[in-house]
């Protein structure tokens, strides 16, 4: 089992979730446009619940300015049994450094601005920041083997699961009014979905509703890969909360 290290010996103190949301950011300076502590948090913690992964425990830490966050989640599969996965976060509202997220099998994140993993992303804080931020998450997410085994278990059952034609319809319609796809993508996913250009997507299953997605977005997969990755784990994140094919993974749970 892998386990983050949150170390706090520069001042930082360890905070609850709740201290954490009580912190305002300041407000933007030119093209600075600082995001709260909480809402970073929020941002890692929903992507990787949309992609399978539950928070088995959660250590932050708050400068006594509070203008630097730091925070470690130990994870928890329910997509693929045994496997753990460790992830750190930051953020920052003094301009000190980026947005950052690392995971990995081994996670140190430490207020002296240590940050190592397997995997790191970092974002400057820009009106498109939390966009950005979101995908580039998406993208290391899709990298990482255990999400890769989980994958082939989920397409598994995806691919066993019958869809009727009133309830793909319903899908669809709900992925648009969530923002997974837009109003341009509507017609090129019902076209898939209606009439698949692969035979082995004939089948009326969840499997092939997926694949309706994914072949309407195909150009934005070799254009923007990240963006296409964080549309697929918000579609199967939607998916399974609508009880599909595959539970949720549990809300995550923080322990200060």
């Amino acid at each position: 089992m892998s386990d983050a290290v949150l170390v706090l010996h520069r001042g930082a103190r360890q905070v609850t979730a709740e201290e954490l949301a009580g912190v305002k950011p300041p407000p933007p300076d030119g093209r600075w446009h600082p995001l709260a502590h909480a809402r970073v948090l929020d941002v890692v913690t929903r992507t990787l619940r949309e992609a399978g992964y539950a928070v088995r425990r959660s250590q932050l830490g708050l400068t006594p300015d509070g203008h630097r966050f730091f925070g470690t989640l130990d994870l928890e599969s329910e997509l693929a049994r045994g496997v753990t996965l460790a992830v750190g976060v930051r953020n920052s509202t003094d301009k000190t450094f980026p947005l950052g997220f690392c995971a990995g099998s081994r996670v140190f994140c430490c207020d002296n601005l240590a940050f190592r993993a397997e995997l790191l992303v970092r974002k400057k804080h820009t009106l498109n920041g939390e966009r950005n931020f979101v995908a580039a998450i998406a993208g290391s997410v899709t990298s990482l083997k255990s999400f890769r085994d989980a994958e082939a278990d989920r397409i598994r059952r995806y691919a066993e699961t019958p869809l009727s034609a009133e309830l793909a319809d319903a899908l669809i319609l709900r992925a648009y009014e969530r923002g997974i796809v837009g109003a341009r993508d509507l017609s090129r996913v019902l076209s898939e979905w209606r009439t698949p250009a692969h035979d082995e997507f004939r089948p009326r299953t969840a499997w092939s509703l997926v694949n309706a997605f994914t072949a309407a977005l195909r150009d934005r997969a070799k254009a923007r890969p990240a963006e296409f990755a964080a549309q697929t784990i918000r579609l199967n994140g939607m998916l399974d909360r609508e009880g599909v094919a595959l539970p949720l993974a549990p809300e995550p749970q923080t322990a200060a």
